[in-house]
């Protein structure tokens, strides 16, 4: 889907930042949590969240990358805006579902809400599958 081999470079080293801060989470809450039942696994949760933002800020760079090859036409940066004017314009493996995703972490990053562990892996998981659909990334 991106044509640019600079910026397609640059979104695999970034998605690639991803999925090993998302890796480092998963080794701290297990080597944190596995031998202290005692502690709240709700704690956890809070570890996910960084790896939640960064996929969605890579998802965002994607979409501008996509808008500035011309994919399609969206007058403003914002990640909401873009994802809704690429709707019709990219092919999408499950469009609500990513919306859905970029209300949480608009809730996030506005109101300082926090996301869940399994909610946060999952829109990473989302997300990483849409990239993978687009060509953006490529299965490990």
């Amino acid at each position: 889907m991106i044509v640019n081999p600079g910026s397609l470079a640059t979104l695999q080293a970034e998605w690639n930042g991803v999925v090993q801060m998302r890796e480092r989470m998963q080794q701290l809450v297990l080597s944190t949590f596995a031998f202290d039942a005692k502690k709240s696994p709700a704690f956890g949760d809070i570890f996910y969240n960084l790896p939640f933002l960064l996929a969605f800020n890579v998802l965002k760079q994607v979409l501008l990358q996509a808008r500035d090859e011309g994919r399609f036409i969206g007058p403003r940066p914002q990640l909401g805006s873009l994802i809704d004017s690429a709707k019709n314009s990219l092919p999408w493996i499950n469009w609500q579902c990513l919306r859905e995703g970029v209300q949480r972490r608009n809730e996030l990053t506005h109101n300082g809400r926090l996301c869940g562990d399994v909610q946060c892996l999952q829109d990473i998981a989302d997300i990483e599958a849409q990239l993978l659909a687009w060509g953006i990334i490529t299965a490990a």
